[in-house]
C-alpha cells in the first residue's frame, strides 16, 4: 500500500506541474490529434452554407459540418467530440480556435482539475488518531463459497487478447497441427505401436 501511495502521489505532483506549465487550451494530446489532422484538413474542399454549416468534400463524398451542434456527417465529430478532418477543414476556413470545438473533458481547466488533489503520507501508525468508535468494529471478512469443482490454474484469454498458442508437430516438426493430425509424416516404422496392430 506505500508503495502504491508513494507512486501515485510523485504521478499526482509530476502531472499537476505538466498540466500548469502548459500553454495549450487543450490537453498535450489532443493537441497532437489536432496538429495531426490539419495536414489532411487543407487537401479538403469547404463550401460553407451559412454562419455554422459547411459542405465539405472529400474524393468525391460529401460531408455536412455543422460546428454550431459540433456534427458532422462522418459521425466522428460526435463520437470523440473533438474536431474530425471535415470539421477542422470548416474551422481553418472561418479562422476559428479548434480547441473551442473540443469537448470540455480535454480542455486544459479539466486536466488540471484531475490531478488538484494531493495524497498525503498516512504516516506511521503510532500518530494516527483513530476514534473509539472505529477501533470498537469487529470487520469481518466478506463471505464466500467456494464454487464446486477443481479450482482453475490457468487464466481465460479475453477476446480482445490475441492467442499465442502455436501448434508443432512432434513428427514433421512444422507449426499448425499436432502429430495426430500429420500429413507430412515420414513412412510407420516397422517397430512402432501402430505397425504392430
Amino acid at each position: 500500500m506505500d508503495f502504491i501511495q508513494v507512486k501515485l502521489q510523485r504521478w499526482f505532483y509530476e502531472r499537476r506541474n505538466e498540466v500548469e506549465g502548459t500553454f495549450y487550451d487543450v490537453s498535450y494530446w489532443v493537441e497532437e490529434e489536432l496538429k495531426k489532422n490539419i495536414d489532411l484538413a487543407f487537401t479538403l474542399n469547404v463550401f460553407p452554407v451559412d454562419s455554422w454549416r459547411s459542405r465539405v468534400e472529400k474524393e468525391g463524398i460529401t460531408f455536412l459540418v455543422d460546428l454550431n451542434k459540433r456534427t458532422c456527417d462522418c459521425f466522428q465529430f460526435q463520437f470523440d467530440e473533438l474536431p474530425c478532418i471535415h470539421a477542422i477543414a470548416a474551422i481553418e476556413k472561418r479562422n476559428i480556435k479548434k480547441s473551442n470545438f473540443c469537448s470540455h473533458w480535454y480542455l486544459k481547466e479539466s486536466w488540471l482539475k484531475t490531478y488538484e488533489l494531493q495524497i498525503h503520507p498516512v504516516g506511521y501508525t503510532d500518530s494516527w488518531i483513530v476514534p473509539e468508535s472505529v477501533k470498537s468494529q469487529i470487520v469481518k471478512p466478506p463471505d464466500f463459497k467456494v464454487p464446486p469443482g477443481r479450482r482453475q490454474k490457468k487464466r481465460h484469454i479475453p477476446a480482445t487478447e490475441s492467442s499465442k498458442i502455436t501448434f508443432k508437430c512432434g513428427r514433421c516438426r512444422r507449426i499448425g497441427h499436432n502429430r495426430t493430425a500429420c500429413i507430412y509424416s515420414p513412412a510407420i516404422h516397422p517397430f512402432s505401436r501402430k505397425h504392430r496392430e
